[in-house]
């Protein structure tokens, strides 16, 4: 494990202090800002393997420095290297939104139909009379994610998604959650780039760069990989470097420790900056809650000091292999990025530094479950909210399903926790000596309970058919199964191939007519047809349930 500390001052005193290393570790640096908590807690996150490696940028008045963590050489990063910056790509479209703003090109209340054509086929007029600021603080009532966002590869899930795929989405789908309510979408801040690079009549990273990037003196910023790119890591393994297609502005940000430090450092003085009044509209709050306030792509939190309150504005995201985190308060012209080549949540760390709380406990190591191992959870377990949940293991992979929802992957946290559905639910097994009894389930905050009703997940395997090619095609299309959900039906060799939004295709395999089921004989789907014997809707059997999808043909403007 090596540690290696860098300090810029404003005004050097030559031999006032020795930086000496031992074991790779900070010794003595009496004006070093990382407080003894926190390189703890790096050391202890990267000797446990839960960093792979991390870079820790600190600003205090005219002190500037930096420290970079990792376990051996090999991973330890340095002031230039990349890093996924994903969703804080946000707070640079709210600036170039805010940038356009005071250039008189739009107005932050203008609607989100003034980026496209005036005859564009809006589905929902109120979607298109979404005012662009809703767009930046995140309160559009968008799905998390496009409904037809059907990934060549899961790995990388948004890559393949194009102009073509975002116009397609705006001239079919409806506003899916309550207006004005915060929920986050990649939708949002991607879409809003998109319009801008329209209005200017460029690309997003053409823009992004002209306008803000090279301003900032942010050169080493971009969208393509750099071979200075980390690998990123997920759960114990090497992660897939995400893409974000028509999406870019939204999370698709490659940036370095030198230029996220020299743009927090512009945001704590920007007097000198062609964007400063830019800079300063972004981070105006916007919106009130218990967790604070959103401007545009930051978030806004009010801390007391010396009686008054003082905003310290805050950006986090995690990626399929990064995190990021940057932060600063101007009432101590104090600033913190801190960027990791790993899933590690960061803002907690983040926030706790800029309070000046103690820091949270070390992250713990990556768990990589064996087959014998996942073996012990599957089964049906039933909720005391009534709802049924079916756990299956298949080698050293674990699914849970919901009754009448589609199978989430689950990806091992720690011994007996697993994330699903991109961490909007963690499931924990709960253990009765040494046999799993139950789970608990937390999804939006909300715990509910649940008992293990068998130690096998149901399974009904049904005797394939075979159906004769020229067949199948008749089948293929989409089917709405839900507000922000559609299921893509594709004919293949040896059947169909049936994809929920932003998930991997299952296999389907013909067991009688118009009615195929996944190999292990879980999920089914009919095919139901109209008067006239064309096939006009699905019913699917997803855990037992029953769910109706009607076929639907999307306009593509």
């Amino acid at each position: 494990m090596r540690c290696i500390f860098r300090a810029n001052r404003a005004v050097r005193i030559v031999a006032a202090w020795l930086v000496l290393l031992v074991s790779g570790h900070v010794v003595g640096a009496p004006t070093a800002l990382l407080p003894e908590s926190y390189r703890r807690l790096f050391d202890a996150g990267t000797a446990n393997g839960a960093f792979s490696g991390v870079a820790v940028g600190l600003i205090q008045g005219k002190e500037q420095q930096t420290f970079f963590f990792g376990k051996g050489a090999a991973a330890l990063p340095n002031a230039d290297s990349a890093f996924e910056v994903g969703a804080a790509t946000d707070v640079f479209t709210g600036i170039l939104l805010a940038q356009a703003a005071i250039e008189g090109k739009l107005r932050l209340t203008d609607p989100l139909r003034s980026l496209l054509p005036a005859d564009f086929p809006w589905a929902d007029v109120e979607l298109g009379a979404t005012p662009l600021v809703s767009l930046a603080t995140q309160q559009t009532g968008l799905s998390a994610m496009p409904a037809n966002l059907f990934p060549g590869n899961p790995g990388d899930p948004y890559a393949g998604f194009g102009e073509a795929d975002l116009l397609t989405l705006l001239a079919n789908v409806r506003s899916t959650a309550a207006p004005h309510a915060i929920n986050y979408s990649t939708l949002n801040a991607g879409l809003l780039g998109f319009g801008l690079a329209g209005l200017y009549g460029t690309d997003y990273p053409t823009l992004l760069t002209n306008k803000v990037l090279v301003p900032l003196g942010m050169t080493h910023s971009g969208f393509d990989d750099p071979a200075s790119l980390l690998p990123g890591h997920a759960f114990g393994e090497t992660a897939t470097h995400w893409h974000y297609g028509a999406l870019i502005g939204a999370a698709g940000l490659r940036s370095t420790l030198t230029d996220l430090l020299a743009f927090v450092h512009t945001n704590l003085q920007p007097e000198g900056s062609s964007l400063r009044a830019a800079l300063v509209l972004a981070r105006q709050s916007r919106t009130e809650g218990p967790a604070g306030g959103v401007g545009l792509g930051w978030n806004v939190h009010e801390l007391a000091s010396d009686q008054q309150t003082w905003p310290m504005v805050w950006r986090a995201s995690e990626t399929g292999g990064f995190s990021t985190f940057i932060g600063f308060r101007t009432d101590r012209q104090q600033g913190l990025v801190l960027l990791a080549n790993s899933i590690v949540a960061l803002a907690p760390i983040g926030l706790a530094w800029l309070s000046d709380e103690a820091p949270p406990p070390a992250p713990p190591p990556p768990y990589v479950p064996t087959s014998t191992q996942i073996a012990r959870y599957p089964g049906l377990y039933r909720l005391l909210d009534g709802a049924e949940i079916t756990v299956r293991a298949a080698g050293s992979t674990l699914t849970a399903q919901v009754r009448g929802q589609p199978v989430w992957p689950l990806f091992p946290l720690a011994e007996d926790v697993y994330s699903a559905n991109g961490g909007g639910a963690v499931l924990t097994f709960v253990r009765n000596i040494d046999e799993i009894s139950g789970l608990l389930l937390r999804t939006n905050g909300v715990y509910v309970s649940g008992e293990r009703l068998t130690t096998r997940a149901p399974r009904l395997p049904r005797a394939v058919i075979a159906i004769a090619a020229d067949k199948l095609p008749a089948y293929a299309g989409d089917y709405a199964l839900e507000p922000g959900v559609l299921v893509r039906v594709s004919a293949s060799a040896d059947g169909l191939l049936a994809q929920f939004s932003g998930s991997a295709p299952t296999p389907m395999q013909a067991y009688a007519r118009d009615a195929f089921a996944s190999e292990d004989g879980v999920n089914l789907m009919k095919f139901q047809r109209d008067e006239n014997g064309r096939v006009a809707g699905i019913t699917f059997e997803l855990a037992g349930a029953e769910r109706k999808a009607e076929r639907v043909r999307w306009r593509k403007p």
